[in-house]
C-alpha cells in the first residue's frame, strides 16, 4: 500500500514537473519567435516577419504583435488582410489609433477615397486627437484625387499644419484651376491659321513645322497650277489639303494630350508630398 502511494506521488511529481517545463518551453519558445519576427521587420523582411509572428499561438499574442503583423502585410500590398487585423485591433489598445491611420492610408492606396471618408467620419467622435488630425489631412486630400466636389478653400487647409498650407495651398489652387487647354479653340485656331492650334497647346516647335509644311504645299499647288501644270497641281493640293486636315486633328489631340500630361503631373506631385509626410501617420519606433 505503502509502495502504490509512493508511485502515485512519484508520477504526479514527474507530471507537475512536466506541465512547468512545457509552460516554460512555450514561453522561451515565444520570445524566440518575437525576437527572430522583429529582427526581420526591422531588416523590411516583412513578408517572413509577419509569417513568424503568425507562428505564436494566437492567444498568446498581443496587441503589439497584431499590430506588426498588420503593418508587414500593409507594407507588402496585401490590403485585404492587413485592413482584418487592424479591425482586430481592440479600441483600449494603444494601438487603436494607429490602426484606424493605417487602414485610412489602405483605402487611399486603393483609390476607395469614399469609403476613406466614411470610415473618417464615423470615427471622429472617437477621442483620438492623434488620429483625427492626422486622418483628417489624408481625408482632405482625398478631395483632389477624388471626383467629388471640393470643400472650400479655409475649409479645406485648416487641418495642416503652417509648413504644410503653403504646398497645400498650391495643390489646390493647381486642382481647381489646372492649365488646361480647350481641344475645340486648338481646332479653331489651327483651321484659321496652320499650326496655331499647336502652339496654343504649347508644342512650339510642331506648330512652326506644320504652318510651314502646310504652306509650302500650298503654294506649290497655286503656282503648278497657275502654270498650267494641272495634275502636279492637284497632287500638292491633295498633300495640302491632307496636312491642313491633320493639323485640325492633331491640334485637337495635342490639347487632349497636354491636358492628360497636366493631370499626371498633378497626380504625381500630390502623391510624392503625401508619401514623402508618410501619409501623415507618425512614425513608430519599434526598430530602435
Amino acid at each position: 500500500m505503502i509502495k502504490l502511494i509512493l508511485i502515485s506521488l512519484s508520477a504526479a511529481s514527474f507530471t507537475y514537473s512536466q506541465n512547468i517545463n512545457s509552460g516554460v518551453n512555450v514561453l522561451h519558445q515565444k520570445e524566440n519567435i518575437i525576437k527572430f519576427a522583429d529582427y526581420l521587420f526591422c531588416e523590411k523582411d516583412y513578408l517572413r516577419s509577419a509569417n513568424e509572428y503568425l507562428r505564436i499561438d494566437e492567444g498568446l499574442r498581443d496587441e503589439k504583435i497584431n499590430f506588426k503583423i498588420a503593418l508587414s502585410f500593409s507594407t507588402i500590398g496585401d490590403y485585404s488582410t492587413a485592413k482584418n487585423i487592424f479591425r482586430q485591433i481592440n479600441e483600449s489598445s494603444p494601438y487603436y489609433g494607429s490602426s484606424r491611420l493605417e487602414i485610412m492610408k489602405i483605402f487611399f492606396l486603393e483609390e476607395r477615397y469614399h469609403e476613406l471618408g466614411e470610415y473618417f467620419r464615423t470615427g471622429r467622435n472617437l477621442n483620438l486627437s492623434t488620429e483625427n488630425t492626422s486622418g483628417e489631412k489624408l481625408y482632405s486630400l482625398s478631395f483632389l484625387k477624388d471626383q467629388q466636389t471640393i470643400p472650400a478653400f479655409e475649409n479645406f487647409v485648416k487641418a495642416f499644419d503652417a509648413d504644410e498650407k503653403n504646398e497645400v495651398a498650391a495643390l489646390y489652387q493647381l486642382k481647381m484651376n489646372p492649365p488646361n487647354k480647350n481641344p475645340l479653340i486648338a481646332s479653331v485656331l489651327s483651321a484659321i491659321i496652320p499650326g496655331a492650334g499647336k502652339i496654343y497647346t504649347g508644342d512650339i516647335g510642331d506648330g512652326i513645322f506644320t504652318f510651314l509644311t502646310t504652306g509650302v504645299f500650298t503654294f506649290l499647288a497655286y503656282d503648278n497650277f497657275k502654270a498650267e501644270h494641272n495634275f502636279r497641281g492637284w497632287l500638292f493640293s491633295g498633300l495640302a489639303v491632307m496636312f491642313y486636315g491633320g493639323n485640325i486633328y492633331g491640334s485637337f489631340a495635342s490639347a487632349q494630350i497636354h491636358n492628360a500630361r497636366i493631370k499626371y503631373e498633378f497626380n504625381l506631385q500630390l502623391d510624392s508630398f503625401i508619401k514623402l509626410k508618410n501619409y501623415f501617420i507618425p512614425q513608430y519606433d519599434f526598430c530602435k
